[in-house]
């Protein structure tokens, strides 16, 4: 063994040996002696060529060495220092690479069995500095395949290939261990080597200094530290060149941004860069970016069970699924979440789910030794810029999953522009998920966003906030309710028309009902009125897609509380409509509506008394009492007529029309819903979706009656008309009976197959909504169709068998005959 190699083999073991009796670990001497956890493991294993004098004086301070022990230790080093190293690589020209290679690990850099380089040749180095692997990566199979791809391609040197790959994503995501997992795969593809870096994008200290990287990029590559240029383009020259002609693998962890990155990209052609960065650094020309997502479930449980043991979660399928949901499915979460049930045997899966459950403790459980995810967002949160951190702490206070600038602009005191740039940065710094021009919290995030709103801003500062938010959500619905108004006034209102009114109802509408909800538990009775009551020609529209139920119920003890008599027997009709059509309870909308009727008569309100007989006439055609909802219809029409509502006029008209054909009297009904459609055609002051909404429930009874007559072909075609009209407006619960009503009509004209793809379309609207006893009819509807094929009885008996267990949910007169008749086709199939 030559000489050097010797003395170098004895510089490294006793740095070692002096660490190790002084109860140090590498990371604590390299930051005594200034220096990094790499150099110093890199020294002890003999790789360094030429330690420093510097760094070898700092060291021998860091492990308080004096007198003769001091001596030898700088001695032995002194060593490295030999006129053929300092003279390897000369300034002025690149280092040419032969086949000399030294293997990376406790080999020498020179082969035992060779002569030195010649002094003008150094030898190549081939690095393999890729951190270990983490043994239970789960979930990134389908990205791994990606990155294999590209790097097929890459050490192919095909043209126009990627060479670098950004993986992007918040805190958490588990970057790292993919882009490790990624290298150890690619390795073999790469005979030049693997690099790795932390550039420390994160850290409270700052990221680290692309000159200072490139430095030890070269070092890695065989440079002596004597060797490496002073100047930052000087040395970023010489890493192009030493790269220029390798199959490099190049992991640049932790980045922070594309200034950082671009010097520290190798040049050749059969090189990969892959990036981990928070950001998805859209400067870097010719990336590709993949964006890392949450854990799916099942992956969630795999990495689970392989932290934990496989039989442990087996044992608790149902609590590790919680383990996960509660983790956010974050792979750092449920990776610590895993450990701190592997450290404790005798914890149950249920136990741990107990303690995520306090969400004032989860980001506190989710910790373990020296993982957290607390700390994993504090780094990017302390990097923010103070109206950036603002909007992070306040946006904490929105109740819904997700929300709009305008939103984060009320409740941070701002304007939207500078609400929708600190958002972006937000997303930028990773803390935010971008959802086009809506922005939303993970989880876990949204819990360490309030802690922090709860120890930098008082309480008097926290209350302003929440308040200035619930106003503004009430104001804003309230004028989006009021765009679909008959006559409504739309001058002052921040929506062009009814249809993007409905657009930001829909969207905010996990804000605007939470608000709701507040004010009515602040006992803000009048907001609360007022804002239910401008819902109800918006609900017509939208009947099964919020729960008008609870919506009109708050306004209902809002008025009773208020005091406002007139303004509860409104509230009572709206409620006890919500009750019958949207949530199929008869009984209890007969009871709002008996309530609604007795108060409007006593304090002499005549439109109200009206409008509660003629929803109490439709409830009485659902349940079989067509007499009743002639005689109620008939009394309401002539109020409606009595104080000149033309609108209120044709509605109970067209109630009357559908107590008769209840009757049989189909030839009447259909009369009376002509004329009700040609007042519909004509708008009188709705909205333009309400009058359109309007008209397609008119050709809806029309249908019905033509049906009624056997007119089915000209039935089918009315629903089909209503169909698209319903569809246009996003009226889907309109629309999905008006499909169901189509598909009956075409089986009653024996077109079979057509019959059936329509009675499934319109069960799948029915549903996406949530409506058991539609779902049970259409159900039915698609027996009767099987029944009647040849060969398709036990397809029939399964569809019967579903529809009955959807009955099983209510109870009304109509949905007991019809379990009566599934149970009986049952027993005789």
């Amino acid at each position: 063994m030559p000489k050097s190699q010797v003395r170098r083999d004895q510089f490294g073991g006793l740095l070692k040996t002096l660490r190790l009796e002084r109860r140090l670990t590498q990371e604590e001497l390299a930051e005594a002696a200034g220096s990094s956890v790499r150099g110093i493991r890199e020294m002890e294993r003999g790789r360094v060529r030429s330690p420093q004098r510097r760094t070898v004086v700092l060291l021998a301070d860091a492990l308080r060495l004096a007198g003769a022990d001091r001596d030898r230790f700088v001695a032995l080093a002194r060593v490295e220092r030999q006129p053929h190293d300092r003279a390897a690589v000369p300034d002025d020209r690149a280092v040419v690479p032969d086949d000399r290679v030294a293997v990376p690990g406790d080999r020498a850099e020179v082969p035992h069995d060779r002569s030195p380089v010649p002094h003008d040749r150094p030898a190549v180095v081939v690095p393999g500095e890729l951190p270990a692997a983490v043994p239970d990566l789960a979930g990134r199979a389908e990205i791994l395949e990606r990155l294999s791809a590209l790097a097929a391609d890459v050490s192919a040197e095909r043209p126009d290939t990627a060479s670098v790959v950004v993986l992007h994503g918040p805190p958490g995501i588990g970057k790292t261990s993919l882009a490790v997992a990624a290298g150890h795969r690619l390795s073999p593809a790469f005979a030049g080597g693997q690099l790795f870096v932390d550039l420390q994008g994160a850290s409270p200290d700052g990221p680290v200094d692309p000159a200072e990287a490139l430095a030890g990029l070269l070092r890695s590559l065989g440079v002596p530290d004597s060797r490496v240029p002073v100047s930052p383009a000087e040395r970023g020259g010489l890493f192009r060149t030493l790269t220029r002609d390798r199959q490099l693998l190049v992991v640049l962890d932790n980045a922070a941004s594309e200034a950082q990155v671009r010097p520290l990209l190798p040049a050749g052609r059969g090189c990969l860069a892959l990036v981990t960065c928070r950001r998805p650094l859209t400067g870097l020309a010719g990336a590709v970016r993949l964006p890392l997502d949450l854990l799916a479930p099942a992956a969630g449980r795999l990495l689970l069970a392989a932290i934990v043991g496989a039989d442990r979660i087996a044992a608790e399928p149902a609590a590790a699924d919680q383990v996960v949901k509660l983790c956010g499915r974050l792979p750092l979460a449920v990776r610590i979440a895993g450990n701190r049930l592997a450290s404790r045997p005798q914890w149950s899966v249920g136990w741990l789910v107990d303690l995520l459950h306090d969400q004032r403790r989860r980001l506190t459980v989710l910790t373990a030794g020296d993982l957290g995810v607390r700390s994993a967002f504090e780094v990017s949160y302390r990097q923010l810029d103070p109206m950036a951190a603002r909007v992070f702490r306040r946006a904490s206070l929105i109740p819904g999953t997700d929300f709009e600038p305008a939103l984060v602009a009320a409740v941070t005191g701002t304007d939207e522009e500078t609400a929708a740039a600190a958002l972006e940065e937000l997303v930028e710094a990773g803390v935010l998920l971008s959802m086009g021009d809506r922005y939303q919290f993970h989880d876990l995030v949204r819990l360490y966003a309030q802690e922090r709103l709860d120890a930098e801003e008082p309480q008097a500062c926290r209350t302003s906030a929440h308040d200035q938010m619930v106003g503004w959500l009430l104001r804003r619905t309230r004028q989006a309710g009021l765009m679909f108004e008959p006559v409504a006034c739309r001058a002052e209102s921040p929506f062009d028309d009814d249809r993007a009114a409905a657009y930001w109802l829909d969207r905010e509408s996990g804000n605007w009902l939470a608000a709701l909800r507040d004010a009515a538990r602040r006992g803000r009775h009048a907001d609360v009125v007022a804002v239910t009551r401008a819902l109800h020609w918006y609900s017509d529209a939208n009947s099964h897609r919020h729960s008008w139920d609870e919506i009109f119920s708050l306004g209902v003890a809002a008025a009773r509380a208020a005091g406002s008599p007139r303004d509860e027997a409104v509230l009572l009709n709206f409620l006890g409509w919500a009750r019958y059509f949207c949530r199929d309870r008869n009984t209890d909308g007969l009871d709002a509506l008996s309530r609604a009727l007795e108060l409007a008569r006593r304090i002499g309100d005549r439109r109200e008394e009206a409008w509660a007989l003629t929803y109490t006439a439709a409830i009485f055609i659902r349940i079989g009492r067509g007499g009743w909802a002639v005689d109620h219809c008939r009394r309401a029409v002539g109020l409606f007529r009595e104080i000149g509502y033309a609108l209120g006029e044709h509605s109970a008209a067209s109630a009357l029309g559908g107590a008769l054909a209840a009757l049989g009297r189909f030839a009447e009904a259909a009369e009376l819903h002509r004329d009700v459609l040609a007042f519909y055609v004509q708008g009188n002051g709705l909205s333009p979706t309400g009058a359109a909404v309007a008209r397609a429930g008119a050709m809806m009874s029309l249908g019905a009656d033509l049906a009624g007559m056997g007119r089915w072909r000209s039935a089918a075609d009315e629903y089909a008309r209503a169909r698209r009209v319903f569809n246009r407006c996003g009226a889907t619960f309109s629309e999905a009976i008006a499909i169901h009503r189509y598909g009956l009509a075409l089986q009653a004209l024996g077109e079979v197959d057509a019959a059936a793809v329509a009675l499934r379309a319109a069960l799948a609207l029915y549903a996406a909504l949530c409506c058991p006893w539609w779902e049970a009819q259409t159900l039915s509807a698609l027996a009767a169709l099987a029944g009647s094929a040849p060969g398709r009885a036990a397809d029939a008996r399964l569809l019967r068998q579903r529809a009955l267990d959807r009955c099983g949910e209510l109870d009304a007169p109509e949905v007991r005959t019809l379990r009566a008749t599934l149970r009986r086709e049952l027993a005789e199939s």
